[in-house]
């Protein structure tokens, strides 16, 4: 799929790519971690502002022109940061230019065609295929862009990936992807009926799925960002680092197929609360890092549960309000998610400066996921209390 191909890319040369980007081999021995992470983190905040704006412009008009502008943004934000000589050039690229671009080429726009586009019967499949595909990211982007910093050099090494980014987000936009169906509506007969901002937050399974949500993707964020540089950092070289993250991203395809077939049929927030729990172990090996064991665990722990996490979402989401204003709703959700992920990187930069060292922030990270756990089997708790019989709490 052209899109799930956007996708993959987006994820890849942003997310991944800034993980060797951060390296000491690359930007990171002429920027200093917390420039580094305080621009990557306000690259998530920005990102977050638009979800609701993207979200709404999704529902009337569909994802095409939102891929492509998105597409276009984040090729000349990655150019503009391969150009920087100053810490104020590389934040101004990251928070203009590149944030924005992670509104429109990450999931979220994916997770809204999925509702326009497939019949709820086959939503389980398709967003397993979508993010099977995506799960090649980090297996591609990792290795290749360690491999261009080092035959390259980091600047020409960001160009480079800009340019792929520009080429395969703007063909899908272009000569792929439809506009929106007009059977949309058809699609979503089962659906809940359209739901007010001020319904959501009365809702107690919003709210306890939400706070779940940016715990889980503070914490990510946080560990996609450095966990290359706290290996290397403990005597690991950056490619034999790159080589597992790549492994682990290979490890996660498997998840990424079967969790959401698993969820269709288990329950998605008891799925999704397991596999947090397992990624919350993984995050804990950092703690120490310094052994082989505890490098190679992380990294196979992570891959086989990470991959799966957060796409569960749309499942979860799909089920509780899919209808006219589920971009709406997911826009609202992923601003406020985004907006406390954002502080992620920029915490564990912070910290890892204060501290001389990675250690301590690998704790604060799985206190997160373990606290994320905890919310969404209560939110999965609460879905459940409201669907029993004589149930009468107020719907949102």
């Amino acid at each position: 799929m052209p899109l799930a191909a956007t996708v993959m890319v987006g994820f890849g040369v942003i997310l991944y790519g800034f993980s060797v980007y951060a390296t000491d081999q690359a930007a990171g021995a002429e920027f200093s971690t917390t420039a580094l992470s305080l621009a990557y983190g306000g690259s998530v905040f920005v990102g977050g502002l638009l979800a609701l704006p993207v979200g709404r412009f999704a529902d009337k008009h569909g994802v095409r022109l939102i891929v492509g502008v998105g597409a276009v943004l984040g090729s000349l934000g990655l150019a503009a940061f391969s150009m920087s000589n100053q810490s104020w050039q590389v934040v101004a690229a990251w928070w203009v230019l590149i944030g924005p671009a992670q509104a429109m080429v990450y999931y979220q726009p994916t997770y809204i065609a999925i509702v326009q586009w497939s019949p709820t019967r086959d939503r389980a499949r398709t967003l397993a295929t979508i993010t099977l595909i995506g799960g090649l990211a980090g297996i591609v982007f990792i290795p290749l862009a360690e491999r261009l910093v080092s035959l390259l050099g980091w600047r020409p090494a960001v160009l480079t990936l800009a340019l792929l980014l520009l080429v395969v987000g703007g063909a899908t936009a272009v000569f792929t992807l439809p506009r929106r169906r007009s059977d949309v509506d058809e699609l979503t007969t089962e659906s809940e009926p359209d739901v007010t901002i001020f319904g959501l937050f009365r809702d107690r399974r919003f709210l306890l799925y939400t706070l779940a949500l940016m715990l889980i993707l503070m914490a990510t964020q946080g560990v996609i960002a450095h966990r290359v540089a706290r290996f290397e950092e403990v005597g690991f070289s950056l490619a034999t680092v790159a080589m597992w993250a790549a492994i682990a991203s290979a490890l996660s395809l498997p998840g990424r197929w079967i969790a959401p077939i698993l969820a269709d049929r288990l329950g998605a927030t008891r799925v999704q609360a397991g596999i947090a729990l397992v990624v919350a172990f993984s995050v804990m090996l950092m703690v120490d890092g310094t052994s082989s064991w505890q490098m190679i665990g992380h990294f196979f722990l992570f891959g086989l549960a990470f991959g799966a996490l957060l796409p569960l979402r749309a499942m979860v989401m799909g089920d509780w309000f899919s209808g006219p204003s589920y971009g709406r709703i997911m826009g609202t959700q992923w601003t406020g998610v985004v907006l406390v992920a954002a502080t992620g990187p920029v915490l564990v930069g912070v910290l890892r400066d204060a501290t001389g060292g990675y250690g301590f922030s690998a704790v604060i990270l799985t206190v997160l996921f373990l606290a994320a756990t905890a919310a969404i089997a209560l939110s999965g708790r609460e879905a459940t209390s409201r669907d029993k019989p004589g149930h009468h709490g107020r719907e949102p």
